[in-house]
């Protein structure tokens, strides 16, 4: 498989950036390896790791399987994914057919919480108070932060959501969109009945 030695630079920065540490010992690796099986139920071998990193030699080249591992460990489905999401080569469309369920805000009931992901590593926990209108219960990573409001109607996996009168930190109503590029990852809908 032939890869643009940038776009991997790219993917390495990113599970680095998602990892926490630098990988800079045999122990990290070790670590890493780990997260990586936790995260995705995947394995990936730590002289792998070890040779896809630099950190060892013997690098002349990395499986398509690895890339997509490493993918799928910052929350995309595979390295074509990541790639054209992180490193442009994504032609954009105009338009085109919704083809996957969406959850309707005039589904959810008050009480009810909903988990929602993005790349890369955005998350948030909301809570329903009825009439789509939600209240950030949880917040990682992103501009939206505990404590803030928001009304929106649907949540749909692989779409942007799009946020109506977000009252960020006690502020003026203002429109937002979350997950522009790639769209959301994951949606959990937990009853609170």
């Amino acid at each position: 498989m032939k890869i643009n030695s940038a776009h991997l630079e790219i993917l390495r920065h990113d599970v680095i950036d998602s990892f926490g540490m630098e990988l800079d010992t045999p122990k990290k690796f070790e670590i890493l390896s780990e997260e990586i099986s936790d995260r995705t139920k995947r394995l990936l071998s730590v002289s792998t790791l070890k040779r896809i990193f630099g950190y060892i030699e013997g690098y002349e080249g990395i499986r398509g399987d690895s890339l997509n591992i490493l993918s799928q460990f910052l929350g995309y489905p595979d390295w074509r994914t990541f790639e054209a999401d992180r490193c442009g080569d994504k032609k954009e469309r105009s338009s085109h057919f919704i083809i996957t369920d969406a959850l309707l805000a005039e589904n959810i009931v008050s009480g009810d919480t909903i988990e929602i992901r993005w790349n890369p590593k955005r998350r948030l926990l909301l809570k329903c108070v009825g009439d789509g209108e939600f209240d950030v219960i949880e917040a990682e990573n992103s501009k939206i932060t505990v404590g803030d409001t928001f009304r929106c109607e649907r949540f749909i996996i692989g779409e942007p959501l799009y946020i109506n009168n977000l009252i960020h930190q006690g502020g003026v109503p203002a429109l937002f969109v979350a997950g522009k590029k790639g769209g959301l990852t994951q949606v959990e809908l937990n009853s609170g009945q």
